[in-house]
């Protein structure tokens, strides 16, 4: 995937998660949540590498779906590392091999938003 579709891709996801998480949002979840994922779009290997570490230290699952993708999609490997190993911090690796083992990106994305794709504490 080059780097446009990856922004791109991102991009669908963060509004999807938006969406989805509607009124349990506060207004400063959405925007910290879309500040995050702005840094995930970032160029800069390192600037991505911090916004996984700070998803990571918030414990949100609402990171997952977009961690994922950056660990399938990011057109750096090394990034593609860095949120591969960040994932199983936030959710057990079974799980997210039972929702998404076996489909496309965009269906394990789906699936993804799915079970995660809300804001809980």
């Amino acid at each position: 995937m080059n780097f446009i579709d990856f922004v791109s891709s991102l991009k669908t996801v963060e509004d999807e998660v938006k969406s989805r998480a509607g009124s349990v949002f506060s207004a400063l979840d959405r925007w910290s949540y879309g500040m995050m994922v702005n840094c995930l779009k970032s160029e800069d290997p390192m600037a991505v590498k911090t916004a996984i570490d700070q998803m990571v230290k918030e414990k949100k699952t609402v990171a997952v779906p977009p961690l994922y993708l950056v660990s399938v999609a990011h057109p750096t490997e090394w990034v593609r590392q860095q949120a591969t190993a960040a994932l199983p911090k936030l959710i057990p690796a079974a799980d997210l091999k039972k929702l998404t083992e076996g489909k496309d990106t965009k269906q394990a994305v789906s699936a993804l938003i799915e079970k995660y794709g809300h804001f809980r504490a």
